[in-house]
């Protein structure tokens, strides 16, 4: 055997244990390697369980991966966030400590909406086009629920209790008659004369997530459907009780990269 490869064989430990030193780090270091950003100087700080999608802590080892729901990203001095269906979200606020956000849509949210539902125009009747697609998946820690587009020929009102909402007006006419229905319920609950309308964006091709309002007083679907197609500025929460208790307990949320969780530490 060779001198250089007996000394290439003695040195591979060593690299390879140089690139775990530059590729890793102990959880005490995490606001080091995945800091707190802002858009600008009076823009929300941007930290986890949040990243700045341009930064580097959108990568894995930040905390956010392939969690899209969770990346802003700068436009100018304005923090955005995307909904997948809804279009562009200015965030004002963010609050840690009740883990909520304030947003203000750049664009009508129904309007938007509008746009991508996916009706078939070869026939006067309320047939829809069938398509697959797998769609991005819900993250559980932003969105609580989903709603379901659907076109109906008749007019209707629903319960207050039947968790549907509309006719929504701005996708609506003398004619056609669009509704939302919540995401968990059975499709029996409709007129024969209703059916599904994908949507080209959104979860399985035909859901649209719905964000988590105030859990205080309880909204229905009906209210929360008209909260997220309202063109106005609403509060928004997450679905995370861990960080919402770290960040109320003094602490600071992070995430572990060799644990593949958050933690909480002190406040750095």
């Amino acid at each position: 055997m060779s001198k250089l490869l007996v000394i290439a064989l003695l040195l591979l430990p060593l690299i390879n244990h140089g690139i775990y030193l530059a590729t890793a780090w102990d959880d005490q270091d995490f606001f080091k390697h995945c800091p707190p950003s802002q858009c600008s100087q009076h823009g929300p700080e941007i930290r986890y369980p949040f990243c700045l999608e341009s930064s580097n802590t959108s990568s894995s080892s930040c905390g956010c991966g392939e969690r899209s729901i969770r990346k802003l990203a700068c436009s100018g001095q304005d923090t955005i966030l995307v909904h997948q269906v809804l279009g562009t979200y200015s965030v004002s606020a963010i609050d840690y400590r009740r883990s909520s956000m304030k947003l203000i849509p750049l664009v009508d949210p129904c309007l938007v909406l509008q746009q991508k539902l996916i009706i078939s125009r070869s026939s006067s009747s309320p047939q829809v086009d069938v398509i697959n697609n797998a769609g991005p998946s819900l993250d559980r820690y932003f969105f609580w629920s989903s709603a379901t587009p659907v076109h109906c020929s008749r007019e209707f009102a629903p319960g207050a209790a039947d968790g549907i909402a509309g006719p929504v007006s701005c996708l609506s006419n003398t004619t056609h008659f669009f509704y939302l229905v919540d995401g968990y319920k059975d499709m029996s609950i409709l007129p024969l004369d209703c059916k599904v309308v994908p949507v080209s964006v959104g979860v399985g091709g035909g859901l649209i997530p719905m964000y988590m309002f105030d859990t205080h007083f309880s909204p229905s679907f009906k209210e929360r459907a008209e909260r997220m197609l309202s063109f106005a500025e609403t509060t928004v929460y997450l679905y995370d009780y861990y960080c919402v208790d770290c960040e109320r307990s003094g602490g600071r949320c992070a995430f572990s990269s060799q644990r593949d969780r958050p933690f909480c530490m002190p406040d750095p």
